[in-house]
């Protein structure tokens, strides 16, 4: 079973579903548990003993989330045996969790949150170095980008798997805890740019 964190504010948003929906193409036959990110705990994660968990994007800035509110999933992140994959606002919660720093990629008016805020969004190149979720995948990679902010700063303990000319840390895993995380969306691919299902298939692997 594999344990899908919904993290959108209003819960079943387009991110969690888009990635539910690719992983019961892949594992038809694996149960997928989606849950939103205000319910989960360490607890609950060892009541469910999932093979897999993936943390979600998210539906508004980190910074109106609430610490109390977000307790429970820094807890998992921290402290789960599972393979951990966090996806786009995944990936900037693990590094939030771990004390690093976000950004707005690039402003171009006046504002508070995403507003005035340039979105990343479209199929983009991404240099990888092919190990871990990116093993047997050509150094180069073609995924779809959907964000506003990056990761500023690598959290202690985090390598970059993975980088492009808009983003220094495209990917980055833990140095010795099974816990991933990329800022594009690996669950949106096609059959000209099929390496996100390659990346997806990859962790399931683990």
């Amino acid at each position: 079973m594999i344990y899908l964190v919904d993290n959108t504010i209003d819960g079943e948003g387009v991110s969690p579903r888009e990635i539910r929906d690719t992983l019961e193409r892949l594992r038809p036959d694996e149960p997928v548990v989606v849950e939103h990110y205000k319910n989960v705990s360490l607890r609950r994660v060892r009541e469910l003993s999932p093979s897999h968990i993936i943390l979600s994007g998210q539906s508004h800035p980190w910074s109106i989330y609430t610490p109390e509110s977000l307790a429970g999933v820094f807890e998992v992140i921290h402290e789960a045996a599972q393979p951990i994959l966090g996806i786009c606002g995944g990936h900037q919660q693990i590094a939030l969790s771990y004390g690093s720093t976000l950004g707005i990629m690039n402003r171009v008016a006046p504002g508070e949150g995403y507003e005035g805020a340039v979105k990343l969004r479209g199929f983009y190149d991404v240099e990888t170095n092919g190990e871990g979720i990116f093993a047997n995948l050509p150094g180069r990679v073609t995924v779809w980008q959907s964000h506003f902010e990056e990761v500023k700063e690598l959290p202690r303990d985090f390598e970059i798997t993975a980088s492009s000319e808009t983003c220094r840390i495209e990917a980055m895993k833990h140095t010795s805890r099974p816990l991933f995380s990329v800022q594009f969306h690996p669950e949106l691919f096609d059959e000209e740019r099929p390496q996100g299902r390659s990346i997806l298939e990859n962790f399931l692997n683990l």
